[in-house]
């Protein structure tokens, strides 16, 4: 008996994306090797840190790294590391600091909530978060008129969640920072390149290691020695409360050692056999789209025409995760009649099944 049957655990057909909710990745036999040898024996915590920083910095171009506990962890340490400096006093006074230079600033479109909201991680790192410019527009003047003596850095999100127009370009943000002597922290959480922003110039890279990594729950920060430094000294302070695991240090080691290995040839497969499939549905448009926060990443979009189907996106959405199989699409614009089909947590096996329960529910429903 499977574990999923032994403690009655439904299986979910994820066509939604490398989602926390959802388990956030499928690992590999590689990954889950590692992490079985790693459950046999004993090491000394602080060593396996420390060169699982030095393995990581090496393939993120960095100076220096430090493995946490996922992304949301990451913000929260290196806001600490930010502040503090590593100053072992005021890492035990986290996120309670007693100095004035605590500011985070970041702009309001990327005040974004990933199951949490941003502004409490900055919170628990100790820092006050300094909001610019509006959700909709903001200008570099925005940045510039808000730093001060008691800034300690700014905070930019990469991320599908955040509003995309009429922003600050990143490389713009890390040239005003670095006029102004602060720190650049960047959440990555989710970007498929694990060189680019460091190479930008960013201070500090927020990873998740579960996600485009395909790792266990897990995170990294990569960036500036000094910083990293700072970040490792919240071990002893806001970070205990954040630790990882032996298991998952080695199994994000093993996968991102694997990294980059994956062809997207299957995921082109799955979407056009989607796209195939669907598209003679009536009330449906399907179509190939591309991820709308620019990364080279394609997916199915299903256009529902709720005269037609006799029901809109947002109760094709909720059918197909009350059926069975439970199946999740990516409805960030279900509202909008869209609903997207993801196919990089889904196997080729897959797409037949999804695309008949869509089939049915439609069929019904006419």
């Amino acid at each position: 008996m499977c574990v999923f049957d032994e403690f009655n655990v439904q299986r979910v057909i994820n066509c939604s994306g490398k989602m926390t909710y959802l388990g956030s990745s499928i690992l590999s036999d590689k990954v889950r090797k590692a992490m079985d040898e790693a459950g046999t024996s004993y090491v000394q915590m602080e060593e396996l840190m420390d060169r699982a920083g030095e393995v990581i910095a090496d393939y993120c171009r960095s100076e220096a790294a430090r493995v946490c506990a996922g992304a949301s962890a990451g913000i929260i340490i290196s806001v600490a590391a930010a502040i503090t400096g590593g100053d072992e006093r005021l890492v035990e006074e986290v996120p309670y600091v007693s100095v004035k230079r605590k500011k985070i600033i970041i702009a309001c479109a990327h005040q974004i909530d990933f199951g949490a909201p941003i502004r409490q991680m900055i919170a628990l790192g100790g820092g006050e978060m300094v909001s610019v410019g509006t959700v909709n527009r903001c200008y570099p003047w925005h940045y510039e008129k808000a730093i001060d003596a008691d800034t300690a850095a700014i905070l930019y999100v990469k991320s599908h969640h955040a509003v995309q127009t009429d922003q600050v370009a990143l490389a713009d943000v890390i040239t005003l920072a670095h006029k102004h002597q602060l720190p650049l922290i960047l959440d990555a959480a989710a970007e498929e390149d694990i060189t680019k922003y460091i190479e930008m110039g960013c201070d500090l890279v927020i990873y998740s290691g579960a996600k485009a990594l395909e790792g266990p729950t897990s995170g990294l920060i990569a960036g500036r020695k000094t910083l990293i430094q700072a970040c490792r000294k919240q071990s002893k302070g806001v970070a205990r409360a954040m630790k990882v695991g032996k298991e998952n240090i080695f199994g994000l080691l093993a996968a991102i050692k694997q990294y980059g290995s994956h062809s997207s040839a299957m995921q082109r497969q799955i979407v056009d056999a989607i796209v195939e499939e669907l598209k003679s549905v009536k009330g449906l448009t399907v179509s190939v789209a591309k991820d709308h926060a620019g990364r080279e990443i394609y997916r199915a979009k299903l256009e529902v025409d709720e005269t037609v189907c006799g029901m809109n996106a947002l109760m094709l959405d909720q059918q197909l995760r009350n059926g069975s199989p439970i199946i999740y699409t990516r409805n960030h614009n279900a509202n909008l009649g869209i609903l997207l089909l993801d196919p990089r947590p889904m196997q080729l096996s897959d797409t037949a099944i999804v695309c008949q329960r869509i089939k049915e529910i439609l069929a019904v429903s006419l």
